[in-house]
């Protein structure tokens, strides 16, 4: 499935990009506590139906949303998230190729950032961009 592959092309990206700075990015596939006063990211895959433009079924298409939501503890500056926002704008732009095991894509539209969401111990700033892609079938 093809859209696994989309998650994986963006997955990777991000997770290299956070890695060279000092923020995590929460994952379903480990366990993650985050320490007291942290800023750290969750990622969202939102994907669209499958479609088939080919003749002959040779190819589908695969696009859908990704989401990062920054997470950060109340009272930080909203200027750190949108600092964040701003880099992801950078390491996702339009036309940026996404690319893993058979499935070529690209960023198709801006990241774009989205209300702030307040709880009592951290505020959220969720920032997204869409992405399609082709696989083979």
């Amino acid at each position: 499935m093809s859209h696994a592959l989309a998650r994986q092309a963006i997955e990777i990206k991000l997770a290299a990009w956070a890695a060279a700075r000092p923020i995590r990015v929460a994952n379903f596939e480990q366990q993650f506590a985050p320490g007291p006063d942290e800023t750290y990211l969750r990622a969202f895959q939102l994907p669209a139906s499958t479609i088939c433009r080919y003749l002959g079924g040779e190819a589908y298409e695969y696009s859908g949303i990704y989401q990062v939501s920054i997470v950060c503890p109340a009272g930080q500056p909203l200027a750190t998230a949108e600092a964040l926002v701003d880099e992801l704008s950078s390491l996702f732009r339009v036309d940026s190729e996404l690319s893993r095991n058979g499935f070529e894509g690209l960023v198709t539209e801006p990241v774009d950032q989205g209300p702030t969401i307040t709880e009592s111990a951290t505020y959220t700033i969720p920032a997204s961009f869409t992405y399609r892609g082709v696989a083979d079938q």
